[in-house]
């Protein structure tokens, strides 16, 4: 029966989405063809067969989830989510190291709806995608951790410090002595802001970078051979943004700030 009902479930996108769409409520069949752009034709054998699983129910024809149908959807709505953001996206998910994510949140993957893959310009190999300093020079506010030095994103720093953006700034041992000796002039600069708050964290398996701003969250991850390659996800949907700064506040809590050199 478990077989079956997986089956039923996942093996028909127009089965899968009608559950999903009867989730909000009871529709007619014509809410139906428009919502799901279908025909008459091809749906009503499918509905046939989930009112015969008992998953949905036709009462004054109108159709509904039955007790059984909604427990389904609450149960495999996160897996179907999950498996939306990963084959949006899956050359990155597969490609990277997923560990240095903590499992609770990868639990909860589903939540990075919307995310958009952003590639090195080969032209500027060395520099920021142009849609990560818009979105950052445009932003209230900015939290960023990083595990890998980038001097492209020093002036960009200083330059939302003096603009009273709030800043949090968070980066590995290793990073931070990098930026503390050769670029000290800079970094005095953004530690004597007040509206800039500066950590640093141990070291062990991090993202490359994780920066949410009132508009964006960015993730980037080594790839599986430990290689930083200048690929993020990016997304400016509301769970993505709450899910990008849970994962900020965690490095955060595994870290210490600093108020001078």
């Amino acid at each position: 029966m478990e077989s079956s009902l997986v089956d039923l479930v996942f093996r028909s996108d127009k089965r899968k989405n009608l559950l999903l769409l009867l989730e909000n409520g009871s529709k007619n069949i014509d809410d139906i063809k428009n919502e799901l752009d279908v025909t008459a034709t091809s749906i009503l054998p499918q509905i046939k067969k989930l009112i015969d699983s008992d998953l949905i129910v036709q009462e004054d024809k109108m159709y509904s989830l039955t007790l059984l149908g909604e427990f389904i959807v609450k149960k495999v709505k996160p897996l179907i989510s999950a498996l939306d953001v990963v084959e949006q996206n899956s050359a990155y998910w597969t490609g990277h190291d997923l560990n240095a994510i903590p499992r609770n949140l990868l639990e909860r993957i589903s939540e990075l709806e919307g995310c958009v893959l952003i590639e090195p310009d080969l032209n500027h190999i060395y520099e920021p995608a142009q849609e990560i300093i818009d979105n950052m020079g445009n932003s209230k506010r900015v939290a960023t951790f990083a595990s890998y030095f980038n001097p492209s994103y020093l002036p960009l720093y200083v330059e939302l410090g003096r603009k009273e953006v709030e800043l949090s700034l968070n980066f590995t041992q290793s990073v931070w002595d990098h930026l503390s000796s050769e670029h000290y002039d800079m970094i005095k600069e953004v530690m004597e802001m007040e509206n800039v708050s500066l950590y640093v964290s141990r070291e062990g398996t991090k993202p490359t970078e994780i920066t949410i701003t009132d508009k964006i969250m960015l993730l980037g991850l080594f790839d599986k051979n430990g290689k930083f390659d200048q690929q993020f996800v990016m997304s400016g949907k509301p769970r993505a943004l709450r899910w990008g700064q849970e994962l900020y506040d965690y490095f955060k809590t595994l870290s210490k700030q600093v108020n001078k050199i």
